[in-house]
């Protein structure tokens, strides 16, 4: 598999767990171990939630802890970006929101456009894009929402996404040389 498709695949499963909460049928399912395995101590922390969570949290308290954050689940929470800029820069592109019902901001929309890039990302006009995305729209607002999951979700399920998300723009701004700050 390349790095590319990992990172779309990646983007996919963060995109499908703020769209909806989990259900016990998907919880039984998971591993205690994320995906991929890095060497940034957002991983560790991430994969010790993920365990701890598979243990003790049901698809009620994870639903109960989605709704209780949903707000910040559409990015323009944060201020960074808006709906209206999103739209269209949507348009621009030709992306259709794949979770129509949602905002253009919402995590599961960015995320799932960010999928997209990454699958797509073949030449210097979808890599110049991919930077673009990332840098003006997706990335800083991203940094505030994984922090804000680290101290305001209230499962170790969700903390752990805020980790693991952490762990994956840590990655991909190493990888991609991306000059972005992470503080």
């Amino acid at each position: 598999m390349k790095v590319a498709d990992a990172y779309s695949m990646i983007c996919m499963v963060f995109a499908s767990n703020f769209a909806n909460a989990i259900t016990n049928e998907s919880i039984k399912k998971l591993k205690p171990n994320w995906m991929i395995k890095t060497d940034n101590p957002e991983n560790a922390k991430g994969n010790e939630l993920l365990s701890k969570a598979l243990s003790h949290c049901t698809a009620s308290d994870l639903a109960a802890d989605l709704e209780g954050f949903k707000g910040a689940c559409s990015l323009k929470f944060f201020k960074q970006i808006s709906d209206e800029d999103m739209e269209h820069f949507y348009k621009q592109i030709n992306f259709n929101k794949p979770f129509a019902n949602l905002r253009a901001t919402h995590i599961s929309n960015m995320f799932a456009l960010l999928s997209i890039i990454f699958k797509n990302d073949t030449n210097d006009k979808t890599h110049a894009l991919l930077g673009l995305y990332l840098v003006d729209f997706f990335l800083p607002s991203l940094i505030l929402f994984a922090k804000f999951l680290r101290y305001n979700a209230k499962t170790p399920y969700y903390q752990a996404m805020g980790e693991l998300i952490m762990d994956f723009i840590k990655t991909i701004k190493a990888n991609l040389g991306l000059k972005i700050d992470i503080k």
